[in-house]
């Protein structure tokens, strides 16, 4: 009998393995010019999607904002286009500093188990933190709520992006990868 339980991990391919590594170790110093009033420059929230599926959300302080696909493909450089998108980014980014006190240092950077778990990875000059959050609760948490409120709004803001681009006939190279 398969493993039904709640450890049970997500599928996931190797190209999104590599570019989730890279997008939780990219290095402090490509964002020192935008760290004014905090040591955090980047949040990435892992999210189990229905049908065993993973969305990785990779924000930093400068406004960028990437999706990766547990298939393969991302969505990336709309940061570059959307001043809405590079707004919401930015504020949610900033004020992730306010959840430090409630994540834990991260000594692994697993991908959470298949469920509703969504794990969310602070970047910050000090290491990384990773914070659990519950998505489907019945009595969830008000600043966990904030919280991911604060990261759906960036990925509404993405999905926008991704209509315009869309209607403008514009195809970023990275998001024509497998999905």
């Amino acid at each position: 009998m398969a493993n039904k339980g709640p450890m049970r991990r997500l599928p996931v391919c190797k190209q999104y393995l590599m570019i989730r590594n890279q997008a939780l170790r990219i290095s402090p110093s490509n964002f020192t010019q935008f760290m004014t009033k905090s040591t955090i420059y980047g949040v990435v929230v892992d999210m189990p999607m229905q049908g065993s599926r993973i969305t990785t959300l990779a924000c930093y302080i400068n406004g960028a904002a990437n999706l990766y696909f547990g298939t393969g493909g991302d969505y990336s450089g709309a940061a570059q286009r959307y001043p809405g998108l590079v707004q919401a980014t930015r504020m949610f980014v900033a004020n992730a500093a306010n959840y430090i006190e409630l994540a834990e240092p991260a000594d692994t950077l697993e991908v959470p188990p298949f469920g509703n778990t969504h794990y969310a990875y602070l970047l910050t000059t000090g290491g990384i933190y990773r914070l659990k959050l519950e998505a489907l609760t019945s009595n969830p948490d008000a600043r966990q709520q904030l919280f991911m409120n604060m990261y759906k709004r960036v990925m509404s803001e993405i999905r926008a992006a991704q209509l315009k681009d869309k209607a403008a006939g514009i195809t970023p190279a990275a998001s024509s990868l497998n999905q």
